[in-house]
């Protein structure tokens, strides 16, 4: 074990640290509003747990080996798991109007926390088996075609149908029973971003995304309720609704406003009394605007920024298509869970309840993520333990030749 962390990715793990911190002393601060004093902060001593929890996850995780994720067994039994769990929650009681969370006892699981990594794996293992032509059956003539590009019609079947068909649509199934639109639209992008990712050709790519559009504005027009619809309208026109569906984005608003450059200092917050609601989870960004201004808002957005390019950097350097694709699917989660928080708070995109990464309070999402960070670093690992062998083979082999030179020499 101690050789096995002398390769342990100590920037990937600070940076985690540190936005975990950041975040901790941020939840502690929001928290106020629904206790009214910083000495009975129950939600920061929670979170503090999820956090020791966490923390422990992810150094597990880095010690196993993440090639497990691709036994059948256990990967289509976390897919079964997920899916089920999914299902379960249409006998959930509602909250904050969608049957998304599994309550047992008095905890709450958020299922499609699981399900995003899941998916992530699940397609990792499929584009490998693609690429190295492993698959059988169907999808493995589509690949075979694919490959060697015998025709749109099966680089469109190969890259997009079997995964949608086979994963994605029990997925969507699931959730849009519950309903969780955010959930949803964050798996569909960490699908349409691996597509990027592995490479899968532009031809087939346009076309998706306008489909994907197009799906979104069927979906709007015929199956979305009237709360979800109302959630897209504000964000045209938040002064539609200034006490209702417009009121949680405009508080936002005020909260960026108010904050400026430098914020209004640590713990002066006067949105989060109140006016802005659950401002530790889902608006905790909002927060931070306000209390440490852009200059704190700069600061978290560079830490996520930064673990996302060190999972691309990872996926650079991976030994194999698996560990390059799950390395870049984590960076897409990453980033889309990012971008959509932020587009939320700030009236870019509606607001659907996806936290900020490693930042908003809540046990599943900070657990679940410090787990995927964690086989992340496993992935870093390998390559650096990797690359530090093949470097001591070369300087090897250069001794042993100035060795042979100088015999040479002598004689």
């Amino acid at each position: 074990m101690k050789t096995r962390f002398r390769y342990f990715d100590f920037a990937l793990f600070l940076s985690v640290l540190l936005l975990v911190g950041l975040s901790s002393i941020m939840i502690y601060s929001a928290s106020v509003w629904n206790r009214g004093d910083y000495a009975n902060s129950s939600l920061f001593y929670r979170q503090l747990v999820y956090v020791g929890i966490g923390i422990f996850v992810y150094l597990i995780a880095t010690l196993f080996r993440y090639e497990m994720f691709r036994k059948k067994g256990i990967r289509l039994g976390l897919y079964a798991l997920s899916v089920i769990l999914l299902f379960v929650t249409w006998a959930m009681p509602p909250l904050n109007g969608a049957r998304a969370w599994l309550i047992i006892g008095g905890m709450t699981i958020q299922p499609v926390e699981i399900a995003k990594f899941v998916l992530i794996i699940l397609l990792a293992n499929y584009y490998h088996e693609l690429w190295n032509n492993e698959l059988k059956g169907l999808p493995g003539r589509l690949a075979r075609a694919a490959i060697t590009k015998k025709g749109l019609r099966a680089q469109i079947g190969a890259f997009f149908l079997v995964p949608v068909l086979f994963y994605f649509s029990f997925y969507a199934i699931a959730i849009n029973g519950q309903p969780d639109m955010g959930g949803l639209f964050v798996l569909g992008s960490i699908m349409l971003l691996m597509w990027f990712g592995v490479g899968a050709p532009l031809r087939i790519l346009i076309p998706g995304i306008l489909a994907g559009m197009g799906t979104v504005f069927v979906l709007f027009t015929t199956i979305f309720s009237e709360n979800q619809r109302s959630r897209i309208e504000v964000v045209f026109n938040p002064f539609m609704d200034p006490e209702g569906y417009g009121h949680q984005l405009l508080m936002s608003i005020i909260s960026i406003v108010h904050g400026g450059l430098t914020g209004v200092g640590l713990g002066n917050s006067f949105q989060k009394y109140g006016y802005l609601p659950e401002p530790e989870t889902d608006y905790i960004m909002s927060i931070i605007a306000e209390e440490l201004g852009f200059f704190g808002v700069l600061t978290v957005l560079v830490l996520l920024f930064f673990i996302a390019f060190r999972a691309i950097h990872i996926a650079n350097h991976a030994d194999s298509h698996f560990a390059m694709f799950v390395s870049f699917g984590i960076a897409s989660q990453i980033m889309i869970q990012t971008a959509i928080n932020i587009g939320a708070m700030s009236g870019w995109f509606p607001g659907t309840g996806v936290t900020l990464p490693l930042v908003s309070y809540g046990g599943t999402s900070l657990i679940m993520m410090m787990g995927v960070l964690g086989v992340l670093s496993s992935i870093s690992m390998r390559n650096r333990h990797r690359e530090a062998t093949r470097r001591e083979e070369i300087r090897v082999k250069s001794e042993e030749n100035v060795q042979r030179s100088s015999l040479h020499v002598v004689r």
